[in-house]
């Protein structure tokens, strides 16, 4: 039976029409990684489901998380050495290991929208769990720059999906984040592993050796602060390729460019939301990052499984869910004294309404992947973590 409030019952035939399509320009997946995917694939057996290979993947990560809060509960701390290189391990086994599920399902004959929806779930939370990680590395610690970093990441995801949504393709660029980028912070983990995380405090112009006259367009920033700023260059090259691609498709299929534009404002919205917020509460810059970086993490999947699924099922595109509730109205709590009036509660309680926010959007997001996950099981006759149906190979 149907669940209507994430897959309304009209719209519940179209994922027999879904059919995956991407395009990936890196060079590097082209003649370095793809021939070892290829043969990655081949040490699993025939018999395991793509969606356990995924999810295998992105217990490594969790493990890397767990790993890192033992030894550094409030990011500020520094971890051992052989923790660095675990994470740039855990990182590369789940970038290998998310690029052969869909290999997997070609396999097994078990291709369909119940991956794409898996593989972009974890990714989507991957996100968060990384911005946290490469912090401690990078010794980013609780700051503006870790917020702007996690803005940067969610940014580019959250626009890199708005694209799939109207051109119904996942463009990957000659340089994209689930390649390139991901390859960047895992070398980032092992050179930390190396030298440990001073080696990202020093300035650019000390760390070549430069005098202070000697090349002045090269900037006199910490190298940690350099990756963040090269970010916001990626981001900016990203905005322009996702909004060329929109616009044509939009145009090849006569439709108004407008419409599809508007798909951007509700991350812009939030965005905005949440820097009147940190602007007006410091102290969780300061002191209660974790939690609000996690509470935005699942706030991000939620909203992103939510545009994947009506993807997958061609239903409109989602401008609002419930989880931007919880960030309105700590913003507004937040910026109560600006307009002359009291706060509901105070900055002292703010760390537990915090908390709270993670817990409501845990519970969201669990509430919609079990029933999203259920439906498509039920629709299609399959279980997620195992193949109900063997199949002969494609």
């Amino acid at each position: 039976m149907s669940f209507n409030r994430y897959i309304p019952t009209e719209y519940r035939q179209n994922l027999s029409k879904y059919k995956y399509s991407g395009i990936d320009d890196s060079l590097l997946s082209r003649y370095v990684l793809g021939p070892y995917w290829t043969k990655l694939v081949t040490f699993f057996p025939i018999t395991m489901a793509p969606n356990s290979i995924t999810g295998l993947g992105f217990l490594c990560v969790v493990a890397n998380l767990l790993t890192m809060f033992y030894f550094a509960p409030d990011m500020t701390g520094v971890c051992p050495s052989w923790a660095y290189y675990s994470f740039g391990i855990g990182l590369f086994v789940y970038q290998s290991l998310d690029a052969i599920d869909g290999k997997q399902a070609r396999r097994t004959g078990t291709s369909g929208p119940l991956g794409e929806l898996f593989d972009h779930g974890c990714d989507a939370l991957n996100t968060s769990l990384e911005v946290i990680l490469a912090a401690n590395a990078l010794q980013l610690n609780q700051s503006w720059w870790t917020i702007l970093s996690h803005f940067l990441t969610l940014a580019n995801f959250y626009l890199s999906t708005w694209e799939e949504y109207h051109t119904g393709t996942l463009y990957l660029s000659a340089f994209s984040g689930p390649v390139e980028g991901i390859l960047m912070i895992v070398i980032l983990y092992l050179i930390t592993g190396f030298f440990g995380t001073g080696i990202w405090l020093h300035t650019v112009r000390s760390y070549l050796g430069l005098s202070p006259d000697f090349l002045p367009m090269i900037p006199d920033m910490q190298l940690n602060h350099f990756f963040v700023a090269f970010g916001t260059i990626g981001l900016i090259g990203n905005i322009l390729t996702g909004f060329q691609h929109v616009i044509k498709a939009r145009k090849d299929k006569n439709l108004p460019v407008a419409p599809a534009l508007v798909g951007v404002l509700p991350y812009v919205g939030m965005s905005l939301v949440a820097f009147f917020w940190l602007n007006a509460s410091p102290e969780i810059v300061n002191e209660h990052l974790v939690p609000w970086i996690l509470y935005i993490g699942l706030s991000f999947g939620y909203t992103v499984g939510l545009m994947i699924t009506a993807h997958v099922t061609h239903q409109p595109f989602p401008l609002f869910n419930v989880s931007f509730l919880p960030l309105l109205f700590g913003a507004f709590n937040a910026n109560l004294p600006t307009f002359g009036f009291e706060r509901l509660f105070g900055s002292h309680m703010e760390n537990i309404y915090l908390w709270s926010c993670l817990a409501f959007s845990a519970a969201a997001y669990a509430h919609f992947a079990i029933n999203v996950v259920n439906d498509l099981c039920d629709y299609f006759d399959i279980w997620c973590f195992t193949i109900k149906h063997p199949k002969k190979a494609e």
